[in-house]
């Protein structure tokens, strides 16, 4: 329970002001595209969905870098030195954020180079081998930071309307091989409830192996076609 009551810790340096920026913002940027694909009447369905997929991910990186601005959260976009590409980072207080596209809650961390070596710089825990002669053993290091992964998808399979709206967005954190989610969060219901009393829940693994998946919906309330 020390590393979850460690997560749970730094998750409050998160502004919920900011999430919640961020929510209704990532609801609209999935709006903003789907408008804009299903408005070329030359394109297949098939096109439409596999072009979605493609650029869902910079509508979150949109949506992060706009609550950032509005609410003072640091951010870069890291090059790779691998193949040239700019990765976003956000610096909220001992939490680094990236964000991450899925298409089903139960799907796993999807590895890469950066990811797996953000996670081990910011793990939860990193256990480091000790040489202590006589006396070799492990000890827990709290590196003080932990590494967020915002994770997003639509609500269905199918391009309409409702299948492409923001189905999912929740915060996982994973362990310091980017192998598998610690915890999972609800980034909706952080939003609108804050994180003062928010207790983040392990997200067990079943003994297949496979991550159990969480029953959540995310449902923003439209009031207006006004852009954020």
């Amino acid at each position: 329970m020390a590393a979850l009551d460690h997560i749970d810790d730094c998750l409050r340096d998160i502004d919920p002001e900011f999430l919640s920026s961020a929510c209704i913002a990532a609801a609209w940027e999935y709006r903003r595209l789907y408008d804009e694909l299903a408005e070329n009447a030359d394109f297949s369905d098939e096109y439409r969905n596999e072009q979605f997929n493609r650029r869902r991910g910079d509508c979150l990186v949109k949506a992060l870098c706009f609550a950032a601005k509005k609410h003072g959260v640091p951010f870069e976009f890291l090059s790779l030195g691998s193949n040239g590409q700019a990765k976003l980072l956000l610096k909220c207080g001992r939490v680094t954020i990236i964000q991450e596209p899925i298409l089903s809650l139960k799907d796993a961390p999807r590895s890469a180079d950066y990811k797996v070596e953000l996670a081990n710089a910011h793990g939860v825990v990193r256990q480091l081998e000790f040489d202590l002669g006589d006396l070799p053993g492990r000890v827990l290091d709290w590196d003080g930071r932990v590494l967020g992964v915002v994770l997003h998808g639509p609500a269905g399979q199918h391009f309409d309307e409702d299948d492409r709206a923001l189905g999912t967005l929740m915060l996982g954190i994973p362990d310091a091989a980017y192998s598998h989610w610690v915890v999972r969060v609800d980034l909706h219901n952080v939003a609108m409830e804050g994180l003062r009393a928010h207790k983040p829940d392990p997200a067990p693994t079943p003994p297949d192996g496979s991550t159990q998946p969480d029953n959540v919906t995310v449902t923003l309330k439209r009031n207006s076609k006004k852009a954020v």
